[in-house]
């Protein structure tokens, strides 16, 4: 996670910038990230009325108040990750390094996301999502998002909305909290089949680089790619892109995460089911995590 900061809003507002306090989103917004902090004394940045248009103003605010509640609450260290009952998990086997400049290595995958017509995308390709705008789901005890589901990750926080995944609808993540500042993300949602998201390859690719593009790594240096391949998600084809992403941000620890984008072809003609995991780089425990939650995907509802 970041540190704190001005930064696009997370709901996918254009051209409107949200405050991270290193705990929390603020409520107020502004269109110049070179404002001060709210609160700080500066004239106050404006405010929107919701997130969402069509939303209510009460729906909003309510949403606001679970996300602040929400991490809060899991602002603390895990100390007992032991008690996870995980399987053991064996390193994956890596390929090609990317850096921030010039890429070379791998030839399985592309250096950047890729549009329809084969060009690299740009950070205007990652379309303004909903994530917040969400579905009727069965209520089973898992986390739905799109046409998938997950099963619930101990330890982690109770479903939410992952506004980090801007450029999708329908999502519902947990997260935990690795070491102040710093966070393991698992969700599911969906992607509309767009320019750059028309295939599940594209769709994972342009994922992976909206990622990076979007501010989740401030001090990003570069990528090494772990896996790019076609996969079979509960009976439906999709495909999967996993990345060590390096981050140089002072005062944490860990040197960024293993992040992976799983986009499976639900039978739909206009989206694409999405599972996202992150976890930090060399956690073995949370990496054995990553692949059980993984492989537990269903498809449906």
């Amino acid at each position: 996670m970041a540190m704190t900061g001005w930064y696009p809003d997370p709901g996918g507002m254009p051209g409107r910038y949200r405050y991270w306090d290193g705990e929390s989103w603020s409520e107020a917004t502004t269109d110049d990230p070179a404002d001060p902090p709210p609160g700080t004394g500066g004239p106050l940045p404006p405010r929107e009325d919701s997130h969402h248009p069509g939303r209510a103003v009460g729906i909003a605010a309510l949403v606001l108040v679970v996300v602040v509640v929400s991490v809060v609450l899991i602002m603390r260290r895990t100390d007992d990750v032991g008690s996870l009952d995980l399987d053991p998990a064996s390193a994956p086997s890596t390929s090609g390094w990317q850096s921030a400049g010039t890429a070379t290595g791998s030839s399985t995958a592309p250096s950047a996301p890729r549009t329809a017509d084969g060009s690299s995308a740009t950070a205007g390709t990652c379309p303004a999502g909903q994530p917040a705008d969400l579905a009727l789901h069965p209520q089973d005890g898992r986390i739905h998002g799109g046409r998938l589901s997950m099963a619930p990750v101990p330890g982690y926080s109770d479903p939410e909305p992952e506004y980090m995944l801007s450029w999708m609808w329908d999502t519902q993540g947990v997260n935990q909290t690795t070491e102040p500042g710093w966070q393991s993300i698992f969700a599911v949602g969906e992607v509309r089949r767009t320019a750059g998201f028309s295939t599940t390859e594209e769709a994972a690719h342009s994922s992976l680089g909206c990622a990076i593009r979007t501010d989740w790594y401030l001090n990003y240096t570069g990528r090494k790619d772990i896996r790019d391949a076609a996969i079979t998600v509960d009976g439906h084809p999709g495909w999967i892109v996993t990345a060590e992403i390096h981050d140089d941000t002072p005062q944490i620890r860990v040197a960024g995460d293993q992040l992976t984008f799983v986009v499976v072809d639900d039978g739909r003609q206009d989206a694409f089911s999405v599972w996202c995991g992150m976890v930090p780089l060399g956690d073995q425990q949370r990496l054995a995590l990553d692949q059980k939650v993984l492989s537990g995907l269903k498809v449906g509802g």
